[in-house]
């Protein structure tokens, strides 16, 4: 019987060639011209699209010909994140070691383990002597920014195929079976000026929110610092007039907005007043939000400053805009299903513009938030529009798969795995749409900290996924 450390050399032996070919989102070409040679060399009919994503046709063993097609997937494309100063990712190889039992590069930069980690395996799963159905290995690109690859390869990557095994998970206990769609908003008003009033200006400044991933901390309870910022100047206008002048928070429409900034204009106001009206509106959430402050600072008045129909425009848009959990899974328990999250507020090409994020399990939430969004915008006097969208990945009651996998999983490790759907967008998402026939889910090994310098693989987490993936493809039907 072969050794858990043969299958981790075998495994790294595939993988350690991926650190020498710098293959960030975009830059993937030379690895996928690798990785076409290596699927050639095992034994497979390898396609390609224009961007370099590849399907590729192995042949079944001896009399499984006629089986249903298993797909095998995962990204080639990596984050480059920079640790060491002099770190060139478009240049420069990944200086990849095993240290206390985890393959990293010790700081000096991110290893690309998400997710050359799952396409390593699928290679070492080809050289191996095991019977199998035909298989399908796909290897996209450009998943890293807004998965790309899967969504524009062929049809014909996924057709006849019976069950997709993605391999870009990060937790060897975990088996994925949905994931959430997206669709990303712009809303956009003309700011029409006004002289500034006579008055002094101060510049309120939020920050120390928690802020976090739209998707993972959503249901953290997380307050959102552009709307609490709203919440401030609506508490503040019914107190003493006052005028916009600036307006800013967040970063991008897919994060909490932690920070936030508004630079008013009141003729007569006290900052004890308004310190008093931000304490009031931060208490609320102090429970979630322990570090969260508001700084008021006089400032230099400007010339101009919004006219009332914008102010209160704006006013309303953050008081009515549908923000956070929308609606939990019904059959996968501390789940979130549908949600939204107006992550980013600026100024631009003289007008004030939001972008949101919707995410979703179902399609009628979807139509339900986008609905509400839009209207709350119109009633304000803001533009709306859809900028990308993309599907959901459903979860499948009664699947096959999930039940086989799950008993594979259990008799390898005598534990149960966690069943799961997760609040981001995944590749199956847009392999689905090319054939909903399929039965679908996603494993992965034991990777920490993806993106970053710190990225690190736990080597004794591949051979367990290594040896359920042969019992399934040994197995499958």
């Amino acid at each position: 019987m072969i050794t858990d450390r043969k299958i981790i050399d075998g495994v790294l032996d595939e993988f350690m060639p991926f650190c020498a070919i710098p293959h960030g989102s975009g830059n993937e070409r030379a690895l996928s011209d690798y990785l076409a040679g290596r699927l050639t060399a095992l034994g497979a009919q390898v396609k390609r699209d224009a961007a370099w994503s590849i399907w590729a046709d192995v042949p079944a063993s001896n009399g499984r010909e006629q089986q249903a097609v298993v797909a095998l997937q995962a990204h080639m494309d990596m984050v480059c994140a920079a640790g060491a100063p002099d770190y060139r990712p478009h240049i420069d190889p990944i200086a990849a070691a095993e240290r206390d039992g985890w393959l990293s590069t010790g700081g000096r930069s991110s290893l690309g383990a998400d997710c050359g980690a799952g396409v390593a395996l699928i290679l070492w799963l080809l050289g191996q002597e095991i019977s199998h159905p035909p298989l399908r290995i796909i290897f996209t690109v450009q998943e890293e920014i807004g998965l790309i690859g899967a969504q524009e390869i062929p049809a014909e990557s996924v057709k006849n195929v019976s069950a997709l095994i993605n391999l870009d998970g990060f937790a060897l206990d975990r088996i994925l079976v949905g994931a959430a769609g997206g669709t990303r908003e712009h809303y956009a008003r003309r700011i029409e000026t006004a002289p500034a009033p006579n008055g002094t200006a101060y510049e309120l400044s939020l920050s120390g929110f928690l802020g976090g991933h739209s998707g993972f901390d959503i249901d953290k309870k997380r307050a959102n610092a552009i709307l609490v910022m709203g919440e401030v100047l609506r508490l503040l206008q019914t107190k003493v007039p006052f005028a916009v002048a600036e307006f800013a928070g967040g970063e991008t429409f897919n994060a909490i907005p932690y920070r936030c900034t508004a630079r008013i204009v009141c003729e007569k106001l006290e900052e004890d007043l308004l310190r008093t009206l931000a304490d009031e509106v931060l208490e609320r959430y102090r429970q979630a939000e322990p570090r969260a402050e508001m700084e008021i600072a006089a400032c230099s008045c400007p010339q101009e400053v919004w006219g009332s129909e914008v102010t209160a425009g704006l006013l309303t848009l953050l008081g009515g805009f549908a923000d956070g959990v929308y609606a939990m899974h019904p059959h996968l328990a501390g789940t979130v299903r549908d949600s939204s999250n107006l992550g980013h507020a600026y100024e631009e090409d003289g007008e004030i513009c939001f972008d949101a994020m919707i995410r979703f399990m179902d399609p009628n939430a979807e139509y339900a938030l986008h609905q509400s969004h839009m209207l709350i915008a119109a009633m304000c006097g803001f533009a709306g529009a859809v900028r990308t969208r993309y599907p959901a990945w459903p979860v499948k009651r009664g699947s096959a798969l999930v039940k086989h996998m799950s008993e594979l999983y259990r008799k390898q490790t005598g534990t149960d795995a966690h069943v799961i759907a997760q609040h981001v967008g995944l590749e199956p998402s847009f392999l689905l749409e090319k054939n909903p026939e399929m039965d679908c889910i996603g494993m992965g090994m034991e990777i920490a900290n993806c993106h970053s310098p710190d990225e690190r693989w736990k080597l004794d987490s591949i051979p367990v996924l290594a040896r359920i993936l042969c019992s399934y493809l040994e197995s499958s039907i």
